[in-house]
């Protein structure tokens, strides 16, 4: 059989006299295929896009980090809602919580300016105002020439003190006594020992001049010596005689000195021993010393004195706060030493979020207010809103004129637009709260993440999860309290997440990462 034959004449490619002959279409009039841009740009284009889609997602929390955020979780409680009814009501006035700061003058002065006047807000460390400081400045330089005075008597006395020393350390002159004594006795000694030597050389030339004197008189009575002769050789033999009378008279003498020269050299090595003048010097130029260190601090201590006097012309107000009361002006005197307990006041100060009310009750009413209850404030500068209080104190005391007890009102967030003196009207509640499984459900949130706008109106900051996105949310609080938690009566449900200290720069839309959960630690 014979096998089928194939004509592969259509594939064969033509034969061109050249290169750029162009092209050669077969023979048979197939067109060439059509570039195939999808498969070769498209898709990979496409992988590209995603995987750097993908990346700058995976990556979005390192490019752009989101704000990390502690949260707390909203929660429904049952039988703490109650009924809030009002059970007294009185009116009262707005005062500083507990009471107001009085800024006084530390110095006796008169006022040269006053640079803080009402409703002034002040931070601790501010000058409110001046007094004249002139003598204030004049006693700080006189101060200072005292100090440099008694200084210089310092160095005197540690001058005298370092003398006084340097002498009983090397006492030189005592020394020197006692050799002087101990060579004086040396000396009487050598005079004493030489006296029997001296005695018996005066002997000898007496009794040689006693026997010329003998043989002088044998001539003189034979006549061959002449009368002047003769009472020459007696006189001579005469104070010869008396020579040895005053040698032999010496010896007690020279004992005398010899005594006298060992009692001074006893003294003089008792002086050495003893140095009372010495010591007596040196203990002077301590006491000097020291009453000149004292007299330097006495001096150093009025400097500072002086300067703290110059430094508090200056009246600084040691809080911050508003003041609420000017007391002086310029040229007023303000005084310490004086009956009149305000007479160093200068400035009255309080702090506008801390207020109170001071609400005189009815004593008929008086026993159901107590400390810790919680009251309803309505000021008349602001009547359509209502703020929150707690009794704080219960004074003991009751007004027998007014037939009322004073009762303190703290004012939980007080507004801006509250000043102290304001008359205020305050409604004590009484909350009747219902217990068991069957109360109704109330929705509480801390009352720690709840801020409020310019206009006072609540909200707070939560989390939207979906987007992980800070949300602010306007609230409506209501009435109850437990335990730092506050009822919502709208805008919250259980289980929201509200982010607890949120910073000041957190906005409405912002991401943000959540780093812990606050909510076991309320």
């Amino acid at each position: 059989m014979t096998p089928p034959t194939t004509d592969l004449t259509a594939l064969a490619r033509p034969r061109g006299d050249s290169p750029t002959d162009g092209p050669a279409v077969p023979s048979s009039g197939i067109a060439r295929p059509r570039p195939r841009w999808v498969t070769r740009w498209g898709i990979p284009g496409g992988i590209v896009s995603l995987a750097f889609v993908l990346f700058v997602y995976v990556s979005a929390d390192a490019l752009w980090p989101a704000t990390e955020v502690r949260v707390v979780k909203v929660v429904a409680k049952s039988g703490v809602g109650g009924t809030a009814a009002a059970t007294v009501q009185a009116p009262g006035w707005v005062e500083a919580d507990p009471y107001p700061t009085v800024v006084s003058a530390l110095a006796d002065g008169v006022v040269a300016e006053v640079l803080a006047l009402e409703g002034a807000r002040i931070k601790a460390g501010d000058v409110v105002a001046r007094l004249i400081s002139d003598d204030a400045r004049i006693g700080l330089e006189k101060a200072g020439a005292e100090l440099a005075e008694r200084e210089s008597a310092l160095k005197f006395a540690e001058a005298t003190l370092e003398a006084a020393q340097r002498e009983w350390d090397n006492p030189v002159e005592l020394t020197r006594r006692v050799a002087s004594a101990d060579a004086a006795v040396a000396e009487r000694e050598a005079e004493l020992h030489r006296w029997p030597s001296e005695l018996a050389a005066a002997q000898a030339v007496a009794a040689e001049m006693g026997a010329e004197c003998a043989r002088i008189e044998r001539l003189h009575a034979d006549e061959q010596a002449s009368e002047i002769e003769f009472i020459r050789a007696t006189q001579r033999c005469e104070s010869q005689r008396a020579t040895v009378a005053s040698i032999e008279a010496r010896r007690p003498i020279l004992q005398a000195q010899l005594d006298a020269a060992r009692a001074e050299a006893a003294a003089a090595k008792e002086n050495l021993r003893l140095r009372i003048p010495e010591k007596r010097s040196l203990d002077e130029a301590r006491a000097a010393v020291a009453s000149a260190q004292a007299a330097v601090d006495r001096a150093r201590a009025a400097r500072d004195e002086a300067r703290l006097r110059l430094e508090r012309m200056e009246v600084r107000s040691p809080v911050a706060g508003v003041v609420m009361t000017r007391l002086v002006e310029p040229g007023s005197k303000v005084m310490q030493a004086t009956d009149n307990p305000m007479s160093s006041h200068v400035v009255r100060l309080y702090d506008p979020g801390r207020l109170q009310v001071r609400v005189d009750v009815p004593l008929a009413e008086a026993a159901r207010v107590n400390i810790g209850q919680d009251a309803e404030v309505v000021v008349n500068v602001l009547p359509d809103r209502v703020f929150r209080g707690r009794v704080t104190r219960v004074v003991h005391e009751a007004d027998i004129q007014k037939n009322t007890l004073q009762v303190k009102v703290a004012i939980t967030e007080p507004a801006a637009e509250l000043k102290p003196e304001m008359l205020a009207r305050v409604r004590f509640l009484s909350t009747d709260s219902a217990t068991g499984a069957g109360g109704e459900l109330s929705v509480f949130a801390p009352e720690a993440v709840i801020r409020r706008d310019d206009g006072g109106k609540p909200f707070v900051w939560m989390i939207d999860a979906s987007a992980r996105r800070a949300q602010r949310r306007a609230i409506t609080l209501g009435t109850a309290k437990q335990d730092g938690w506050v009822q919502v009566a709208e805008g919250l449900q259980p289980g929201d997440s509200l982010i607890v200290e949120p910073p000041a720069s957190l906005s409405d839309g912002a991401r943000i990462r959540v780093a812990g959960d606050a909510s076991s630690k309320q």
